[in-house]
């Protein structure tokens, strides 16, 4: 009971964070959330601080000069996690707290703000899960606190989408490329929509872009060889569904796509063998016709890893 409490107050505390944040109380919004993120901090996390040796209230002690190799271990941990999981709130306090301690407050706070926006990110991620109109508010949240940050644009579009609001959905993908151009997901997100539209050579052209930026992206490959298809492409349609098992070996409708198409320009010995290796992957219970293709096997992404950075204003 006494844990449920306090997870309830700190779910409080993080919902008045954010009415001071959209406020402009930036200060009182940060130290309201690092209270909410004090009552969630896991034991790992606790056990990294809480047995370092006083060596902070030390002039000398700094993460980049520590006294102590288990300092030092402590930060590089912090830091290692936030480039591999950008998202990790708990990491980021961390960070902040590491560099309050040196006395580095403009440092502390940008850390503390990635700690802020990573939590409610991760909210916006959990909340698309379940969909409905509770993924779409939780999203435009995010976007309300940092307008430029081009997942939360993506996130919202992949909860527009999920309530078939195509023209806002889009719109949300066009912010998250104009923030980040070089963001492969947000293109193929903006193809995905498309095509369900029935935009097919948009759709394509968003594919290609998407694909330049990431040419092992097998989703792509896999969509851009449906729409080639249907548009009366086969040599194309032939040369992406191979680019998609390339990419990925056990993608078995693209497998069994290119089965399809093999078959139906007279390569049946490579048909027949495309054919089999769909079957070993795909769930035996699920029978597909061999002249049947799936048409589509994707569908729009929350945003993955952190997108390159949206240029400055």
């Amino acid at each position: 009971m006494a844990e449920n409490a306090k997870q309830a107050k700190a779910a409080k505390l993080h919902d008045r964070g954010v009415e001071l944040w959209l406020g402009g109380q930036r200060d009182e919004a940060i130290a309201t959330f690092r209270q909410a993120l004090g009552l969630e901090t896991d034991a790992i996390s606790l056990q990294l601080r809480d047995t370092m040796p006083n060596s902070y209230s030390d002039p000398n002690a700094t993460p980049d000069a520590p006294i102590n190799l288990q300092q030092q271990n402590a930060f590089a941990a912090y830091r290692n996690t936030v480039r591999l999981t950008t998202d990790d709130a708990r990491a980021w306090f961390n960070i902040g707290l590491t560099h309050e301690k040196d006395g580095r407050v403009a440092e502390a706070e940008q850390a503390f703000i990635e700690s802020f926006k990573s939590y409610h990110r991760t909210h916006a991620a959990k909340a698309l899960q379940g969909g409905g109109k509770t993924a779409i508010d939780v999203c435009r949240r995010v976007v309300e606190i940092d307008p430029r940050d081009a997942k939360a644009w993506i996130n919202l579009g992949a909860a527009l989408g999920q309530a078939e609001q195509a023209d806002e959905e889009i719109e949300a993908y066009r912010k998250a490329i104009q923030l980040a151009p070089k963001y492969a997901e947000a293109w193929y997100n903006l193809g995905v929509t498309q095509a369900r539209c029935e935009e097919d050579v948009a759709a394509i052209q968003a594919y290609k872009q998407a694909l330049l930026l990431s040419p092992k992206f097998a989703k792509a490959w896999f969509n851009l060889g449906v729409l080639q298809g249907k548009l009366g492409n086969p040599h194309e349609k032939i040369r992406s569904y191979r680019k998609a098992v390339e990419a990925d070996s056990n993608f078995g409708e693209a497998w069994h796509n290119l089965g399809v198409i093999l078959s139906a320009v007279g390569k049946q010995e490579e048909g027949s063998a495309a054919f089999q290796r769909a079957r070993k992957l795909l769930n035996p219970k699920f029978r597909v016709a061999e002249s049947i293709e799936f048409k589509s096997a994707t569908t729009p992404d929350g945003a993955p890893a952190r997108p390159d950075a949206a240029p400055p204003t």
